[in-house]
């Protein structure tokens, strides 16, 4: 006890901490003037146990028994009932004292009160956790919103291929039947009027080239409406013909195709045809391109790609002017059939617009799968 004289009884009474000894044994001797405030007991001997909440004290006496078995310092937090029967929580720490020689002399220790810090400890971990709560919620509600969203998207899709079909069959059944009325009319009428001036024939010349030109028209638009060629031939033939087509209304620009053919499920052939589409007519109106590339390919991951390159005039894919292209669009279209659709561009180099789909079926490869289709 002679060492804590030293110091002082006034300083070890006025301090906020609990300071005490114990004996080599682990028997607590001293006990500073806050723990009888605190308590109402006098902590001797091993009576301090006795203020300890009942949850805690396993695990503080196991603590105190290990520390002086073998010397080492012991901290660890625990509750300690107070006069008023309330438990508040508590930090204790104890340091052994040895001698010259190295033996043990006795340990020293002080009991701090953490309870205001633990109380906010643990209204963060509440804040924390509801906070936790509250973002798994919004994001099963993000989830569901988007699963709900791309199922609806879906269903647009599907509702506007609906549509196309219906345009295109009442183009061919109304338009192709007056168009052949007409025909019909033309020849009909030349040959009843014949012999021709040659003003007259050329006139009736050039009127049947008006029709064949109306004819191949509504042909072409029906196409575009309802590619008959995807559904009779498949996927790679009807990119070439989409091909065939853009090169020769558009016979300054060179185009390179590389078409792998895999079995795809009909919506996402269907997907894969639009986007080429819409990526064509894109070039056509806006590039100002002078050679496209056309690739339909599986990569390393077992993804079928198809890509859109141009080297044309190029724009700023991040910029809001991007959805004037039709480019959400071809996003809502891809994302709908499961795919991930990308669009890289910028000023004056080009543009390259692509969209990969998992392979959700086997694949089967047809007669000349694997074929590169290059002459356009």
């Amino acid at each position: 006890m002679s060492d804590i004289k030293l110091y002082g009884w006034t300083a070890l009474n006025i301090n906020p901490y609990v300071v005490w000894t114990a004996r080599t044994d682990g028997q607590v001797d001293f006990l500073s003037e806050p723990w009888k405030e605190w308590t109402g007991k006098s902590g001797l001997g091993a009576a301090w146990e006795e203020s300890v909440h009942p949850d805690d004290l396993p695990q503080v006496s196991e603590s105190w028994r290990c520390a002086v078995l073998s010397g080492t310092p012991t901290d660890i937090e625990h509750r300690l009932c107070m006069r008023s029967g309330h438990y508040r929580w508590m930090r204790t720490r104890a340091l052994l004292q040895r001698d010259n020689s190295g033996a043990a002399s006795y340990w020293y220790g002080g009991t701090e009160d953490i309870d205001e810090r633990k109380r906010a400890e643990q209204a963060l971990k509440s804040s924390e956790a509801a906070l936790l709560a509250l973002r798994l919620s919004l994001n099963q509600q993000v989830k569901r919103r988007t699963e709900e969203l791309t199922e609806l998207n879906r269903h647009l899709q599907f509702s506007r291929e609906e549509e196309r079909n219906r345009l295109a069959v009442a183009l061919h059944d109304e338009l192709g039947a007056l168009f052949t009325s007409a025909k019909f009319d033309v020849a009909r009428l030349k040959s009843a009027l014949s012999p021709l001036s040659p003003e007259i024939d050329a006139r009736f010349t050039h009127f049947t080239q008006m029709l064949d030109k109306g004819i191949d028209r509504k042909r072409r638009m029906i196409e575009d409406l309802r590619p008959s060629s995807l559904s009779s031939l498949g996927l790679v033939p009807a990119l070439k013909v989409l091909i065939g087509d853009f090169t020769r209304t558009n016979n300054r620009i060179k185009v390179q195709s590389e078409l792998e053919d895999r079995y795809l499920p009909p919506a996402v052939q269907l997907t894969i045809y639009r986007l080429a589409q819409e990526a064509l007519e894109n070039v056509s109106a806006y590039a100002k391109a002078d050679n496209v590339t056309v690739r339909l390919s599986t990569d390393a991951g077992g993804q079928v790609q198809i890509c859109v390159t141009d080297d044309g005039v190029g724009f700023d894919a991040t910029s809001e002017r991007v959805s004037m292209l039709g480019l959400l669009g071809m996003y809502y279209r891809v994302e709908a059939e499961g795919g991930h659709f990308a669009v890289k561009s910028s000023h004056q180099c080009g543009t390259t617009l692509s969209a990969c789909f998992p392979l959700r079926l086997p694949l089967k490869i047809h007669a000349n799968a694997g074929s590169c289709i290059n002459d356009f």
